[in-house]
């Protein structure tokens, strides 16, 4: 951070957008990780989005100008939970309240605060099963279009017309359905992951002894 308000101080930044995010280790339940994974996810994607805002501000209100993107998720907002994904989505519903707070607070300074809040776009962070639903996943290229051309237009905006249409349909079914229609999807993704992790660390296992057998 230290470095970074070092390299802002000098520049005109016009725009910051806050896409850094994790969602790692994914569907699981919160007991069965250790504490500091959450953390980590914590600082990232709530600390960290904080911290960097709080960097430009001074300058764009020395300027009376600018423009601040904070990318929050759908299933904070979409959705009315989003089981075994408990941390994720607690973090990105504090990007979306940061986000209408400083909006209210900084747009008569000339300041333009908004939160995106995408679906399912085909990143690292979305797991293979749930690409699996591929009419509803967009290419990082595709949405990005869709994002620059809504900047400015509201503090709140799911800026895809898919992604709109996914929220709509959700909104169609009573929260008791949503949650256990979730909660069954992620439990499958819960046991991919876990097959997943005992798989790289066999593999793993296998580097060392081949490492240890040629010192030998």
């Amino acid at each position: 951070m230290r470095r970074l308000r070092e390299a802002v101080a000098g520049l005109d930044v016009g725009m910051l957008v806050n896409n850094a995010g994790v969602a790692k280790p994914g569907a699981v339940y919160l007991h069965e990780v250790d504490v500091e994974a959450w953390v980590r996810m914590i600082r990232v994607n709530a600390l960290a989005l904080t911290e960097v805002t709080a960097a430009v501000l001074p300058g764009m209100l020395r300027r009376g100008r600018g423009a601040i993107v904070n990318i929050g998720s759908g299933s904070s907002f979409a959705l009315p939970s989003y089981p075994l994904y408990s941390v994720y989505v607690a973090t990105k519903r504090y990007v979306l309240e940061f986000s209408r707070s400083l909006s209210v607070e900084y747009k008569s300074s000339g300041i333009d605060v908004q939160c995106q809040v995408p679906l399912l776009v085909e990143t690292n962070m979305v797991s293979s099963a749930a690409r699996l639903i591929r009419q509803f996943v967009l290419t990082p290229d595709a949405y990005a279009r869709a994002a620059v051309s809504w900047i400015g237009h509201g503090t709140l905006c799911v800026p895809n017309a898919v992604h709109r249409l996914q929220g709509w349909y959700i909104c169609f079914w009573q929260d008791f359905i949503t949650d256990g229609s979730l909660l069954r999807r992620h439990l499958k993704q819960r046991v991919i992951f876990r097959r997943l992790r005992s798989w790289r660390k066999s593999q793993g296992n296998c580097v060392a002894t081949r490492n240890n057998n040629a010192s030998a």
